[in-house]
């Protein structure tokens, strides 16, 4: 008999223990710190959210392992006080977290396969405000929220939807960008940029999301939008793009270290910067595009530059800060997405940095003084 993925994806919060646990003033189980795989800041910098991924129960369908040492937890924890607000059981590789523009809705992905291939990604959506879930899309990998209006772009093997999060019954297809490796907003919220694999290559892709004409309403569910852009394709894989605030560029990681620096009006290559370190490299901007930085996910380390100059700003090490990931793919497999996660951000102001080591530590952009870490 066919599972029913829907038991699977919501469930009932007895059961997943994937509703809202408790709040701060609960007693909560002693578990060692572990190190985020994702990371994220609310708008308001009050309050920030951890996820860190993990195994299953085992059995099919799948469930967060019943030791909460070994299962996937999505936490949100006070910054003034250190305290967590709520708790979220889960499995798999957690790749994206993030909060919506106006810091009320936490939205999560995660990677997981069975043994035999059977892929049951998903991209999770909670109320920060009262803790419930309220939205599962399954069979989903990626997603970012739209910067001004209130949307949400998903996206599924073989479709990339752009939902308002008001009712969630209005949707546009993007069509070039379905199927996508992950996608993003660009600044204006116009468009879609995503990393889309093209043959065996990889390459980014732009695609509107405007209404057809002036004053029409958006196209239809089905209807597709043609690309405006391609960049040039690459030889190896790279998962994600950072979308400077300012709107004027665009920056992707990739192995050994590198980082390109893209033109967000055409897609041309402005430059490269290296990390020096051999990891694959996470780039993320400041909100006021000044600076840009990269997070090493082979051991956590961050370079900060400014980005007018390409002068090297500031350095952090960690001696804990490597990522593990769970989704066990074939030995030697060249495309590894699990292998990006978003465990590196600026705070609202710029004025910190938050990484997923040490169970989540924030630390002062200048002089790299910590300011606080966040775990269990």
């Amino acid at each position: 008999m066919r599972p029913n993925r829907r038991q699977f994806v919501i469930g009932s919060a007895a059961a997943l223990g994937c509703a809202a646990v408790q709040s701060h003033l609960a007693a909560a189980p002693f578990v060692p710190a572990r190190d985020p795989q994702v990371v994220a800041f609310a708008p308001g910098g009050t309050i920030i959210a951890t996820g860190c991924s993990g195994m299953t129960d085992s059995a099919f369908p799948p469930r967060p392992h019943p030791d909460v040492r070994k299962c996937g937890v999505v936490a949100v924890w006070d910054v003034a006080t250190r305290k967590r607000m709520f708790r979220w059981e889960t499995f798999g590789d957690l790749t994206k977290l993030a909060f919506s523009p106006d810091g009320t809705l936490l939205a999560a992905s995660r990677l997981y396969e069975t043994a035999d291939g059977l892929a049951l990604h998903e991209v999770r959506v909670w109320d920060v405000t009262s803790g419930r879930a309220v939205k599962s899309l399954d069979r989903c990998h990626s997603f970012d929220f739209a910067p001004i209006e209130s949307q949400i772009a998903v996206l599924s093997r073989s479709k990339c939807v752009v939902y308002d999060l008001k009712d969630w019954t209005k949707e546009k297809l993007v069509a070039p960008l379905g199927g996508a490796v992950s996608v993003s907003f660009t600044a204006d919220g116009l468009s879609l940029v995503g990393v889309v694999k093209d043959e065996s290559k990889y390459r980014l892709r732009l695609a509107s999301v405007e209404p057809n004409a002036a004053g029409e309403a958006p196209a239809p569910r089905g209807a597709g939008v043609s690309p405006a852009l391609q960049s040039q394709a690459l030889d190896e894989p790279f998962y994600r793009v950072a979308v400077a605030p300012d709107g004027t560029a665009l920056a992707t990681g990739h192995e050994n270290g590198n980082v390109v620096l893209w033109d967000a009006a055409t897609l041309d290559v402005r430059g490269r910067l290296q990390t020096g370190v051999r990891g694959l490299a996470h780039p993320f901007f400041s909100p006021d595009a000044a600076l840009l930085a990269a997070g090493c996910q082979e051991n956590g380390d961050v370079v900060i530059w400014n980005l007018q100059q390409r002068q090297e700003a500031g350095r952090f090490t960690f001696e804990k800060g490597g990522l593990r990931t769970y989704l066990q793919r074939a030995e030697g497999a060249n495309f590894r997405p699990e292998k990006d996660p978003t465990r590196f951000c600026f705070s609202p102001g710029g004025e910190a940095v938050l990484v997923g080591a040490y169970g989540g530590i924030l630390r002062a952009t200048s002089g790299g003084q910590e300011l606080g870490r966040f775990g269990d």
